[in-house]
């Protein structure tokens, strides 16, 4: 059944297209990759702070003073928090200048080595039960290939050993028991691979002409999404089942579209696309496939969404008006269909049922005539579709499916005033 959602908006100078984003850091440093905590309180990131290296800091989630959890003169990068978030691990340079494997206290404390050799090694994530570290690491073969630690500390195994192409980003199945990763392999293009994660042989689940790249699990394990760049001459969203079998292409626009990132719940996936004003903007589109939905839409680069572990906000870095990276978040509600009530001193708007499938009915009470008042909705571009009769409205048959955005006007066409609200609405 086709579902259309509706953001609907009391303005008072303008018409906000987008969910209110909220920063969570501002200052005159940059800011990198941010990561969420298990339960949802705090988000790490990499930080270019004073000490002239990057630093690993965390900031809680609900917004507050930032804390830095290394002071080394040593470059860290790509934290990642332990399933039970007692822990960071995260790739660092030592004394000798290589890059290796370390965890730190969650809390604050020393960090560990879990590697100490003479090469590099970088994107470390967590098993699911804590217990091991898959990375990439450039070794012997002179490739990049994919390694696993024990995160307490031993020996590290390697699970791939390829002296002509390179293995990429490995990440964890949910149960554990494999790693996937992009690999440049005989084919000529970057192609997603999967391995035992206790060793074996290595598995393609996609081979054709086109490169593929950053695979992520879904949820229950049974999925795949990537980047792929496809005949369009760009990078599109698409998922693959993980045992292999048929692509399907769950983008295709003409923009690019990187990094994407499934829902806690396995219905959406989060992703950067470079829309419109040529700077990437975050969107969700249902994995099952569907229309696209924007999150974010200003002047400024918006990248890597991570989503929160309730699944009701995503996270991520913007360029904004400070001149650096910083870490934002953004709402992205629950989805229930029902009726949605946004009020301020010039009013209230409630839409019933939102979203909707054939038809809603749109109720405004606010301060003036009913004859008076107007509602204009617009689409995802700011376009007005049509103006409304007020208090009871009933529409949605010939819309296609989308975002679309309502305001109130009042007499002589000023629109009502009183403070900006926005209910986001996931589609179905």
């Amino acid at each position: 059944m086709r579902k259309v959602s509706l953001f609907a908006c009391l303005l008072g100078l303008s018409l906000p297209l987008w969910a209110q984003e909220i920063p969570l850091t501002s200052d005159g440093y940059t800011k990198h990759e941010p990561q969420w905590s298990p339960d949802g309180n705090w988000i790490v990131y990499q930080k270019d702070d004073s000490t002239g290296s990057g630093q690993i800091y965390k900031v809680p989630s609900a917004g507050g003073t930032e804390i830095a959890l290394t002071s080394e003169d040593y470059q860290h990068w790509k934290p990642q928090w332990s399933p039970d978030g007692n822990w960071v691990v995260c790739n660092a340079l030592d004394a000798t200048g290589h890059w290796q494997i370390f965890t730190i206290p969650s809390g604050g404390g020393a960090r560990t080595a879990l590697t100490n050799d003479d090469y590099t090694d970088s994107s470390p994530k967590w098993s699911p039960d804590g217990n091991s570290i898959v990375y990439m690491k450039s070794d012997t073969t002179g490739r990049w290939q994919v390694y696993t630690v024990p995160s307490g500390g031993g020996a590290e195994t390697a699970l791939t050993s390829d002296s002509d192409n390179h293995c990429f980003y490995p990440e964890w199945s949910p149960d554990g028991n494999w790693i996937a990763y992009y690999k440049n392999d005989a084919t000529g293009y970057w192609q997603i691979y999967r391995v035992p994660s206790g060793g074996g042989a290595e598995t393609p689940l996609t081979g054709d002409s086109y490169r593929h790249s950053y695979p992520q699990w879904s949820p229950d394990g049974d999925w795949l999404v990537y980047e792929k760049e496809d005949t369009t001459g760009r990078f599109q969203i698409y998922k693959s089942p993980s045992g292999g079998g048929t692509e399907t292409a769950l983008t295709s626009d003409d923009y690019q579209h990187h990094y994407p990132q499934w829902s806690p719940d396995g219905d959406w996936i989060a992703y950067q696309k470079d829309y419109l004003t040529g700077l990437s903007q975050i969107y969700a589109v249902p994995s099952t496939g569907g229309a696209d939905v924007p999150l974010t839409g200003d002047g400024y680069a918006h990248l890597v969404p991570q989503w929160s572990p309730d699944g009701n906000w995503l996270v991520y870095m913007k360029l904004d008006a400070t001149g650096f990276y910083q870490i934002y978040k953004v709402a992205f509600a629950t989805g229930i269909e029902g009726t949605e009530t946004v009020s301020n001193q010039a009013g209230t708007i409630s839409i019933c049922p939102n979203p909707f499938a054939t038809h809603a009915s749109i109720k405004y009470s606010g301060n003036g005539e009913r004859d008076e008042i107007s509602l204009q909705l617009y689409d995802i571009s700011g376009r007005l579709i049509r103006t409304l009769t007020p208090n009871d409205v009933s529409f949605g048959s010939d819309l296609l499916s989308g975002v679309y955005f309502l305001k109130v006007v009042g007499p002589e066409g000023g629109v009502t005033t009183g403070s900006t609200l926005t209910k986001i609405v996931k589609l179905k």
